[in-house]
């Protein structure tokens, strides 16, 4: 396996691909089909872990109760400007706007669907030929399976109020990515950087790999990039200075220095790696094997640091970054509550580890290059192993609970207008309230 990043990067022309090989128009329709099977291969995965997204909608939590609301009750232009947890949202509010567009019982699929979309696209995006330059189809392929497989993802599975964070994640990689080849692939690019950077805080974290890649890299494209995240920090740090006191949550921490070791060695290493309820059922090692964990992934990013390519790096960053963040500013509960502790119950808030888990889990990949000493190829190896083997175990989701959406939808439908109407949706006890015109 070649190592990460020791390719270089050929200048780019309308007669030549992302990596700078000629390009006939049949390469370019055959490469275009191959890349459309792969993502009806990858969006197959993503629904085969809970079928019900599709078979059986619903809608999830902000989904239903804050996107499809605001939309429905406040006007679409209204409810796109006003911001939720102190950050504009803008991709959950459009992907709202195109439910309201459907028959109501229909609303959650639309929305579902749309999530499937946004959680394939990084996983679909890595095996592009703009990524041939950082490592092999192989390993790129290896590095999807272990993003589709991570067992810890129930929470940003299949929908749009969770959608962002793989939406970062895409827009991580269009910043390391090669130069876009055609006018296409600049819509995607800009696309990506536009809707990430106005939804969620994510910009102000992808701001500082932006800078770092134009400083390494000095192509004007990232430039561009850049201005469009630095706009979006301004829009995003609007809100934070005018909402975002009000919109936390008011509960201390709880830090301590036990706590952090336990939730980032379990969270990010043992979970992923061992499952779910390896910590729950082995209380008396839980601790040891947590700390030793953490050990184990400072050393790896130390050693990836030190010998890995700059995209390695930034990986590493970005997944510090969104981690560190994550700790700081956490939304695990509205009471008065410490909010550390429930952090470090595998079961909740795993939206914030996604990406944390991906940068570790990538990095493991990279240790599997020839180039890396025997000793640390097998330990990626096993880690790797375990990772996939978890991944197999810890496939299928449970689905939601079936809370007779159909049934309320046609109710709705029959209900006069000019009064309110509540609908119970997952997971309890959220419910959604439409004022029935």
């Amino acid at each position: 396996m070649a190592p990460l990043g020791t390719m270089g990067v050929r200048s780019v022309s309308q007669k030549h691909d992302a990596v700078g090989d000629p390009i006939t128009a049949l390469d370019r329709w055959r490469n275009a089909v191959i890349l459309l099977f792969l993502c009806l291969l990858i969006a197959a995965a993503i629904v085969s872990r809970r079928p019900d997204c599709l078979f059986d909608p619903q809608f999830w939590a902000d989904d239903g109760a804050v996107w499809f609301a605001d939309n429905y009750n406040l006007g679409v232009l209204t409810a796109l400007i006003k911001p939720v947890g102190g950050y504009f949202h803008t991709f959950s509010r459009l992907a709202a706007a195109l439910a309201l567009l459907v028959p109501f019982r229909d609303a959650p699929l639309v929305l579902n669907l749309i999530a499937i979309v946004v959680q394939a696209t990084p996983a679909a995006f890595l095996l592009t030929r703009r990524f041939a330059h950082l490592a092999p189809l192989r390993a790129r392929l290896l590095m999807v399976v272990l993003l589709l497989a991570i067992p810890t993802s129930f929470e940003v599975h299949a929908n749009v109020t969770n959608s962002m964070w793989f939406l970062a994640l895409a827009a991580f990689l269009v910043l390391i990515a090669a130069p876009p080849a055609n006018a296409a692939w600049r819509i995607f690019d800009v696309a990506v950087i536009a809707l990430s950077g106005t939804t969620g805080p994510f910009c102000l974290l992808l701001l500082p790999i932006a800078v770092i890649q134009f400083l390494i890299r000095r192509r004007s494209w990232i430039g561009i990039l850049l201005a469009i995240l630095c706009v979006s920090a301004a829009i995003q740090a609007s809100a934070m200075v005018s909402g975002m006191a009000k919109m936390r949550s008011p509960a201390p921490l709880g830090a301590t220095p036990r706590l952090f070791v336990k939730i980032v060695g379990g969270r990010i290493i043992v979970s992923p790696v061992l499952g779910l309820d390896f910590l729950l059922l082995h209380t008396g090692i839980a601790g040891l094997a947590c700390a030793l964990a953490f050990a184990g992934a400072g050393l790896l990013g130390i050693y990836a640091i030190l010998k890995g390519p700059p995209e390695l790096r930034l990986l590493i960053l970005f997944g510090s970054l969104v981690a560190g963040t994550s700790l700081l500013s956490p939304l695990v509960t509205l009471t008065n509550e410490p909010s550390w502790p429930p952090l470090a119950d595998p079961r909740v808030a795993g939206r914030y580890w996604l990406i944390p888990v991906a940068a570790f889990l990538w990095a493991c990949v990279w240790t599997l290059g020839r180039q890396r000493p025997l000793a640390v190829r097998a330990i990626g190896s096993l880690v790797i192993a375990s990772a996939l083997w978890t991944g197999v175990r810890y496939w299928r989701y449970a689905p939601l609970e079936n809370l007779e959406f159909a049934n309320y939808a046609a109710e709705f439908q029959r209900a006069p207008g000019g009064r309110d109407f509540t609908i119970p949706i997952n997971p309890r006890p959220w419910a959604m309230t439409l004022h029935k015109r």
